[in-house]
């Protein structure tokens, strides 16, 4: 692995001295334009230096006039990261859309790794929440503008075992002392935890987020819950462009419907949608792809009428998994049993409200209401004054079928209340 970090490192000074030589530039010129020693330049060069800084890499390209994907190719070129080593793909992926509406959990994510230097933080919210994106964007922020090297990691193509955190071990060799961050994205299990351990041991200035469904086990990892996107406080559309939900479904609908002129009842159907779908990201991107095939106003009247063919996108393959399932199939009999009845209040409530319809301890719902907020099965409501919740309503087919035997109709109705 050595080997292979020296090699890349060497790439990069033939590609400076192939750059510079095609601008026509000696090694004293360019070194004097980027305010650099000729020595450290004739370094580069070399491959003596073999950790470039990234603020140097980006004064070269500036220098040498370099610029779109040739800029990129030259800076990726310096990165002190291996792309793909011991069967391992570390490379960073590239955000391929904005991210909207996570300006506050972005933040946060950052100043608990760079101010707070939090050593290990869980991200953690249902299918579709949008954790993979936001941990994305912090990532990029922290190696664009700290200058921190970043191994990603799909867990869920790349099993978390003793071969995965040696090759992780191999790539963070050369930066014992340095800040560098590890992200396990879709991580889960006992063996992710002991990758943890080892790596935060062993290299003192890492850190590691992991992305993952439910918080479900207790350590030293801060939790941070990634809840849904805000939604529009009624039903009129008027200012709910200013809406992150109503944004985010926006900026996907003109995709597919480029001359949809939004006003008037297409406005109050996308409001009505984002309200419907709880601003879940996820739910919100599948739903614009409907809109290829159906107006929002038809979309929306489509799922009153049938929630579950809108459940997945219009490309997924037939007799697929049930995401509803798969949201509910961990949860315990005593916290689905609190979900159950909390699901047929049609409005949002309080705590106190919660703990009176469930006819147990305060202690005892509280507990379990806690729980279902770090699921992300229960949001808090977007509504001014004391704190109120609400059953995510894409759980609210299921559970209302449950109460009426399997009634598909009358979980509909709940559905659309």
């Amino acid at each position: 692995m050595e080997t292979a970090i020296a090699q890349g490192r060497d790439t990069f000074g033939t590609v400076l001295r192939t750059h510079r030589r095609r601008a026509g530039m000696t090694q004293q010129q360019v070194a004097d334009l980027a305010t650099l020693s000729v020595r450290a330049v004739r370094d580069l060069e070399s491959g003596r230096a073999r950790r470039p800084r990234r603020a140097t890499v980006q004064l070269l390209s500036d220098v040498l006039r370099l610029s779109g994907g040739t800029r990129t190719a030259f800076e990726a070129a310096a990165d002190p990261l291996p792309a793909a080593e011991d069967g391992v793909d570390w490379l960073l992926p590239v955000p391929r859309t904005p991210l909207i509406g996570r300006d506050g959990e972005h933040r946060v994510l950052s100043e608990l790794l760079t101010v707070e230097r939090q050593r290990q933080v869980r991200v953690a919210g249902i299918t579709g929440i949008g954790k993979t994106r936001l941990t994305l964007e912090v990532a990029h922020t922290l190696r664009h503008r700290e200058g921190w090297p970043v191994l990603w990691c799909d867990t869920s193509r790349s099993f978390v075992d003793t071969s995965l955190v040696d090759a992780a071990e191999c790539a963070l060799s050369e930066l014992v002392g340095e800040d560098a961050l590890l992200v396990l994205d879709g991580a889960h299990g006992p063996a992710v935890d002991e990758a943890a351990a080892r790596l935060l041991g062993r290299f003192p200035r890492l850190s590691i987020v992991t992305t993952e469904a439910a918080p479900s086990r207790e350590d030293d990892a801060q939790v941070m819950p990634v809840g849904p996107l805000a939604v529009p406080s009624g039903e009129r559309a008027d200012g709910a462009m200013d809406c992150p939900s109503v944004r985010l479904f926006h900026s996907h609908l003109r995709r597919f419907r480029p001359h949809q002129a939004l006003g008037g009842p297409a406005s109050a159907a996308v409001v009505s949608l984002c309200r419907l779908l709880d601003g879940i990201p996820g739910q919100l991107v599948d739903a614009a792809a409907w809109c290829l095939l159906h107006s929002p106003e038809e979309l929306l009247r489509a799922m009153a009428e049938d929630t579950q063919r809108f459940a997945l996108p219009p490309t997924a393959p037939a007799g697929g998994p049930d995401p509803l399932e798969g949201l509910l199939g961990a949860v315990g009999p005593r916290e689905r049993d609190l979900l159950t009845h909390l699901a047929r209040l049609p409005g949002a409530w309080t705590v106190d409200e919660a703990v009176m319809l469930s006819g147990g301890s305060t202690r005892g719902t509280v507990g379990l209401l806690h729980a279902l907020l770090m699921r992300g099965l229960v949001r808090t409501a977007d509504e001014e004054g004391a704190a109120r919740f609400r059953v995510l309503n894409m759980l609210r087919p299921m559970l209302a079928a449950e109460r009426s035997g399997g009634d598909r109709a009358a979980a509909a109705e709940a559905f659309c209340r």
